[in-house]
């Protein structure tokens, strides 16, 4: 199965730093070229960047026809950044920053200050339980968001939409409704909005299911819709932050051989897990682990996956922690969970297929 490693010359931090030095910022990274060139066609009163979760370049190929709006506008692939998923990505995306700079790297992370893995976003131990009477992931690992900085050079105001950004929304027509308001102030404005479709609907059905097409139909509609409305000076960029792939699931309960070696459950994501190994199996636990799964994944170690995978920058301190002696990527549909859950998901990300990693550069309207 075709892979493809992280690309940080041409990758959603890359687009976000040209935003950024459009709008007065100095960028901690490399521009995108591309985005370059668009951004000096003219002096746009609106930078719109929109990112649909899990709309991925494979999915618009073999879902939408050829002219459709989406697809007919799709004028370059980008490289998700690494963990392929929505954690990593967007804070990515949201603060410029490669994911060695902002650690947020997968949805589930040990933290030794309070000896527990947490699902960063809802807050939960891995028995369900809300695992501090603060938000874990913000307290030790507080993102530090480009619109404050943006806002701060005083040529553009930043903000995010989204269900938990400066401005809430609930739905996605609420999305689109203030989007075009914002747009049409008199205020010179970068807008970030973000929608957790298609991504949920490939969780629950799969990537290439009826419901599927039926969300990515919408948002094409939508966005279609949204450019005939919104002021001339307007540029509108739409991508992603990851595709999907449906996947084949093991259990990592069926392997007690392994399980043994742990210190405690693999970490990160299900198709990129971090293992904490005791000192006692540190050297042979790679060998164990390809015994089952060779083939169907890449192990390697910290040093090397926050060298090779992380993205250039200032490796930030929890990078360890997070990171654990050994992480195992999947290269094809295998996918590892440590044990049966109730509700079985069937599309997964945070592998290095292509599905995953090839994410599109829409211009929508320039």
């Amino acid at each position: 199965m075709p892979i493809q490693m992280p690309d940080y010359h041409n990758c959603g931090v890359n687009v976000v730093s040209s935003i950024a030095n459009a709008c007065g910022l100095t960028p901690d990274h490399q521009t995108h070229p591309f985005v370059d060139a668009l951004l000096q066609k003219k002096s746009y009163k609106n930078i719109i960047l929109m990112l649909f979760d899990g709309m991925g370049v494979d999915l618009l190929q073999k879902m939408l026809p050829e002219d459709a709006f989406l697809r007919s506008h799709l004028r370059h692939t980008l490289s998700a950044v690494f963990p392929s998923t929505t954690t990593c990505a967007t804070t990515a995306i949201e603060c410029g920053q490669m994911p060695c700079e902002h650690a947020w790297l997968g949805w589930t992370l040990r933290f030794p200050q309070i000896n527990q893995s947490v699902d960063v976003y809802t807050n939960q131990n891995d028995r369900g339980e809300v695992a501090a009477e603060y938000h874990v992931g913000n307290r030790f690992i507080p993102r530090d968001f480009i619109y404050p900085r943006i806002n701060a050079c005083g040529k553009y105001k930043a903000c995010s939409v989204s269900f938990f950004g400066d401005i809430k929304i609930k739905t996605l027509p609420e999305l689109f409704e203030t989007v075009l308001s914002l747009a049409k102030d008199n205020e010179k404005r970068y807008i970030y909005a973000y929608w957790p479709e298609p991504d949920s609907s490939m969780h629950r059905h799969g990537c290439y299911h009826e419901k599927c097409l039926a969300q990515l139909v919408d948002i094409n509609d939508r966005v279609e819709k949204l450019v005939s409305q919104l002021p001339e000076d307007t540029l509108l960029l739409l991508t992603a932050d990851h595709g999907l792939i449906d996947a084949d699931i093991r259990y990592l309960d069926d392997y007690p051989d392994l399980m043994a070696m742990l210190v405690h459950d693999a970490t990160m994501e299900l198709r990129a897990l971090s293992f904490h190994v005791k000192p006692e199996y540190k050297v042979l636990f790679p060998a164990a682990f390809e015994k089952h799964f060779g083939g169907h994944f890449r192990m390697v170690t910290q040093k090397e996956f926050i060298k090779t995978y992380l993205g250039p920058g200032n490796v930030r301190e929890n990078v360890y922690d997070f990171v654990g002696d050994y992480v195992a990527i999947s290269l094809d549909e295998m996918t590892l969970m440590n044990h049966r859950p109730s509700f079985l998901q069937i599309g997964h990300h945070a592998g290095l297929t292509c599905q995953e990693m090839q994410v599109p550069l829409i211009v929508a309207k320039e």
